[in-house]
């Protein structure tokens, strides 16, 4: 049996326990309900057959009902208090006890005397029905519960039916044993909806564990790289990076989630069932929010957030933000405003998505905190420069309470919430941080000013303005104007692991090689900004290595090269073509000999400086 199939069975036998354990845990939950429940239907039953039935014998009937129901409640009373899964024995106990009370339910229509008038009849048949159906709700998390009662009551009461030996009679014992059949078919379904509950708040665990497995790896990792390399900014990296794969792993059973919640909303379901799901739908899209704000942010923190240049007309931009605020607003009472204070034919160059996803944030914050009054939102142009550049604000303002003073001057920082929590009560979140980082990369700011009443959130950001739109076409960019692309040759796992994680700090594409062979081949497919050579390559030296580059009967030969080398007196040394930095290694040093490699290249080294 291989490893993957012994997990499986393992994890179907913990589900099937853990459904064992919640269908137990919901019967001792019902088993209070229960007991006055049946004793009150005894008494009912009894106060409808007095004078019907011999004293003497109904009231044996009741005293009877009424000592199984509380032995049945003793049985599993203790596991009830504590808050326990109870035992096997408990619940065999119990189970008898059930079968007890079902056969009295069930022997209730032989009390009547056989010139009982149809009322008593009736009364009776009304009253086992009703109780198999109390039994089948309350039980339906254990099946077995449910035939325990259901099948005394309902087979006796079948039988008591049939002696009549009538059409009726038959009628209403065939309708007895296709109600046993009906409650018994919506307890499985029950216990079905259970499992996959269950099953499903399994998987949730398991991914959490997995998680927690891999930041107690990743920070095990840190660790050692921050003994290796002495730099503390390694956690925040790997902060990142877990931040980005938890939101992966939650995307997808999320968006599973949401769209069998959909296809609930559109299933007609009764009216209380339909509301709930729409609560569910609210939370999911409101939680769906939350990981795609994460996912931005680790995105940031990684490096890999990018914009894309666009011209549009500015009153695109106006015209998204109506549609995305209008509805926001009119759901609260509020009235919303969009001012497009310049030409709106004119055009703007920039990332028209992340704009908009600025000024949505702000509009759904200030919606979030108002509860009466109005939202309104501003755009202008200021401040035109001389290299063709216009700096677009956008204002948002809003009639709520405003943000304490106390808390205004980390609105914007990441993870704060409680510092970033308005006169309301309510949390920020990771939106205004967002924001924040997202007009730093289009090199403008964000910022809070309070209003009389409320406040004003603003950002603005430098723009290239046009009369017409010109082919910005897919330009992109990301911090700078491009990624230097690094080539990484080193066979020990732990330095060649530090290197690319500083590599990466710098924003840096890093390719790895882990041999001399590896190397000079991802040489012949990629151009490369820089080499950077370790202590170990296999069964050549590194010296040797750097011949082999510069041997190669291409412009290959030409790339930078960095090697890692012990015993220096300085930490960053040039050696003829090729630049020394001590090892082992830390981070400004490496930027350090990174910029001395790439000293032909000003663009590049300005670049590392932007991002290190």
């Amino acid at each position: 049996m291989g490893f993957a199939e012994t997990r499986a069975n393992a994890r179907e036998q913990q589900t099937a326990q853990r459904v064992r354990e919640a269908a137990r845990l919901l019967i001792t939950s019902s088993a209070k309900q229960a007991v006055p429940m049946n004793i009150i239907g005894a008494a009912g039953v009894g106060a409808m057959l007095y004078g019907t039935v011999p004293l003497l014998v109904l009231s044996a009937w009741v005293g009877a009902m009424v000592i199984a129901s509380v032995l049945r409640l003793l049985s599993i009373n203790k596991a009830r208090k504590s808050g326990e899964v109870p035992t096997p024995g408990q619940m065999t106990g119990y189970m008898i006890c059930t079968g007890f009370v079902g056969a009295l339910w069930g022997a209730a229509g032989f009390l009547l005397p056989g010139d009982a008038g149809m009322s008593a009849v009736l009364a009776v048949a009304v009253m086992i029905s009703g109780m198999s159906a109390g039994a089948a709700m309350t039980s339906a998390a254990e099946p077995r519960v449910v035939l325990a009662y259901n099948v005394p009551c309902l087979s006796l009461a079948a039988l008591w039916y049939a002696s009549f030996w009538s059409v009726t009679g038959f009628v209403l014992a065939g309708m007895a044993l296709l109600f046993f059949a009906v409650t018994t078919r919506l307890a499985a379904t029950y216990r079905k909806s259970l499992v996959e509950t269950v099953e499903a708040n399994a998987s949730l665990e398991e991914a959490r564990n997995e998680s927690d497995a891999q930041r107690e790896a990743l920070s095990r990792l840190a660790e050692r790289h921050e003994k290796a390399a002495g730099a503390a900014e390694d956690a925040a990296r790997h902060k990142a990076a877990m931040l980005a794969n938890m939101s992966h792993e939650l995307g997808a059973p999320l968006n599973s989630i949401l769209a069998m919640t959909q296809m609930l909303q559109d299933a007609a379901l009764p009216g209380e069932a339909q509301r709930m799901v729409g609560r569910i739908a609210e939370s999911g899209d409101a939680l769906a929010a939350l990981v795609a704000e994460i996912m931005d942010v680790s995105r940031i923190e990684a490096g890999s957030f990018e914009l894309r240049l666009d011209d549009f007309p500015a009153e695109r931009l106006r015209d998204r933000l109506v549609r995305f605020g209008t509805p926001r607003a009119g759901s609260k009472g509020l009235d919303f405003d969009v001012s497009l204070n310049i030409d709106e034919k004119l055009h703007l160059r920039g990332d028209q998505e992340r704009l908009a996803q600025m000024a949505e944030i702000f509009v759904a914050n200030a919606v979030r905190y108002t509860e009466t009054g109005a939202v309104n939102v501003s755009f202008d142009m200021i401040a035109a420069g001389s290299d063709g550049t216009s700096r677009l604000r956008v204002a948002v303002s809003d009639t709520g309470r405003g943000v304490r003073e106390q808390h205004r001057e980390h609105l914007f920082d990441a993870f704060a919430q409680e510092a970033a929590k308005p006169a309301s009560g309510g949390s920020t979140g990771l939106s205004l941080h967002l924001a924040k980082r997202i007009a730093a990369m289009m090199g403008g700011e964000v910022g809070f000013t309070p209003g009389d009443p409320g406040s004003v959130f603003w950002f603005e950001v430098p723009l290239r303005t046009a009369d017409r739109p010109g082919r910005a076409g897919d330009e992109r960019l990301a911090f700078a104007n491009r990624r230097l692309r690094m080539l990484v040759c080193e066979s020990d796992p732990a330095r060649r692991a530090v290197m690319l994680g500083y590599l990466k700090s710098f924003n840096c594409v890093v390719s790895c090689a882990t041999s001399v062979s590896d190397m000079l081949e991802g040489l012949g497919a990629s151009a490369y900004d820089a080499i950077i050579l370790g202590l170990n390559l296999g069964s050549i030296e590194p010296e040797d290595a750097v011949q082999d580059i510069r041997m190669l009967a291409s412009t290959a030969s030409l790339t930078p090269i960095v090697r890692l080398a012990p015993h220096l007196q300085e930490p960053v040394q040039r050696a003829g073509s090729e630049v020394l930095v001590r090892s082992p290694i830390t981070s400004e040093p490496l930027l350090q000999a990174l910029e001395e490699a790439l000293v032909e290249d000003p663009s590049a080294i300005a670049y590392l400086r932007r991002t290190a």
